[in-house]
């Protein structure tokens, strides 16, 4: 008859316990990290990278939320819709319908057409075929490599590979 005796399963049992708090605790704080510098590229991608700054309502409506619990760890950026409804059309692109412009502050519109000076009470804009200008996916994309390696790199340094 062959006994078999296996020393220090308490100690390996520890062990994984812990990794099932420490794990997430780390992929918090990287996602932070990550947070950080995807806002960071979103931010540039909107200041010409992708689309051209105009009134900076778009990155100032820029929204990150880092999660983290027991389950894993997330980072999300996006933007507020409410602020910025035109943040989707720019993102995915789109086309608008034919619609009424008109004169709400002054008696009148003044813009440059063809070289000339246009002055109207209203007009009618016949829409709009938007192309995709993909500030956060864009910025996503350019990001993930760094992701996979800080999320690699952080699981191996707690594993103690």
């Amino acid at each position: 008859m062959m006994t078999v005796t296996l020393s220090g399963a308490d100690a390996v049992a520890a062990r994984f316990a812990a990794l099932k708090t420490r794990i997430p605790q780390r992929l918090g704080a990287v996602m932070a990290r990550l947070g950080v510098a995807l806002e960071a590229q979103v931010a540039d991608a909107l200041d010409g990278g992708v689309l051209r700054r105009r009134s900076g309502r778009l990155a100032a409506a820029q929204t990150t939320v880092v999660t983290s619990s027991a389950d894993g760890a997330a980072v999300a950026v996006g933007f507020d819709p409410a602020q910025v409804p035109y943040g989707a059309i720019q993102e995915f692109g789109g086309t608008t319908r034919a619609h009424l412009i008109a004169a709400k502050a002054g008696a009148a519109l003044a813009f440059g057409l063809r070289g000339h000076l246009v002055v109207a009470r209203r007009v009618n804009h016949p829409g709009s075929v938007v192309p995709a200008h993909s500030f956060l996916g864009a910025s996503l994309h350019a990001l993930a490599p760094a992701a996979i390696a800080q999320t690699g790199a952080a699981i191996k340094d707690e594993l103690g590979a």
